[in-house]
């Protein structure tokens, strides 16, 4: 279970954005609102220094949510970060670091991305419920998550994307076979070994063109999480549907985020028509326009 009310989801580039502009003394005047300081706050105090509950509660919230039995030791090594952290900052401002170029430019940064975020927040928040026809609707377009979701059996190999002949051992999987890799692989990196992982459809790579379901027991397959790229053989395959029931506070959130995330995209398209925003380099317009959604023909 986890423990409501102590801390809630947010994106990691928020999450980024907050601590710098933490760690520089910008995210906590932006929290405090202007409030007044009343000795009820303080959590902590020293010379001149000084922790308010405000503060702590903003921390809190960046986090994400954790085991109920972990929330006391997660308290107590946020506060004592917190403290720490307010210590360096005031340091750093007391050298007159706050003036360099570069950590203006960061604070800057940070603070932007913040009021940007929290201006989409204010947009977005209070979005209606999806009606149980658009849940109904989403469940049968996407079998591939739901009705016709398929587990996989994979035995794979897990490198770092940052090893530095990355892309021959990709290259080797590509032109050869899983016993071609695990050659490659024994020869080079003789202590790794292949680990056999299920996976469901909607854990492995976005399905274009129907891929996943081109896939069969002996088929090589590479994606990619976090810092690893995985190379496997498919080992079995079984359908194992999720129903409607299961499904649909997943599919709530799914449609909640696709209406914030049309919303933000409207938005920002009438704010760069009224400020009349356009970009003067021209391999950079061209860079952009490659990569930017067509329109629908009317």
């Amino acid at each position: 279970m986890f423990e409501d009310g102590i801390v809630c989801r947010v994106s990691r580039r928020v999450q980024v954005a907050m601590k710098i502009a933490a760690m520089l003394g910008v995210a906590t005047s932006l929290a405090g609102c202007g409030a007044t300081k009343t000795p009820g706050q303080l959590i902590v105090k020293g010379d001149k220094f000084e922790v308010t509950l405000q503060e702590y509660d903003q921390v809190l919230r960046q986090m994400p949510p954790v085991m109920k039995e972990s929330v006391a030791p997660m308290r107590r090594i946020l506060l004592q970060h917190l403290i720490d952290e307010k210590l360096l900052a005031e340091a750093a401002v007391s050298a007159g670091m706050d003036d360099d170029p570069e950590t203006s430019q960061a604070v800057a940064a940070a603070k932007r991305a913040i009021l940007a975020q929290a201006y989409l927040r204010n947009l977005t928040g209070k979005l209606p419920k999806a009606d149980p026809r658009e849940i109904e609707t989403y469940y049968k377009t996407h079998p591939a998550l739901f009705s016709n979701r398929r587990r996989f059996l994979i035995e794979e190999y897990v490198l770092t994307s940052n090893i530095p002949d990355i892309r021959s051992y990709t290259d080797a999987f590509d032109h050869g076979d899983f016993n071609a890799l695990s050659a490659m692989i024994s020869n080079k990196i003789p202590f790794l070994q292949p680990a056999v992982v299920a996976r469901f459809s909607d854990e492995l790579p976005e399905n274009r063109d129907g891929a996943l379901e081109k896939l069969t027991p002996g088929s090589n397959i590479v994606y990619q999480s976090p810092g690893q790229v995985h190379l496997g053989r498919i080992q079995s395959i079984t359908v194992e549907p999720v129903p409607l029931e299961a499904a649909t506070g997943r599919i709530e959130q799914s449609l909640a985020a696709d209406r914030a995330a049309d919303i933000a995209q409207a938005t920002v398209k009438t704010l760069r028509k009224s400020r009349n925003v356009e970009i003067l380099n021209a391999n950079l317009k061209q860079a952009v326009a490659e990569v930017s959604p067509k329109a629908p023909q009317s």
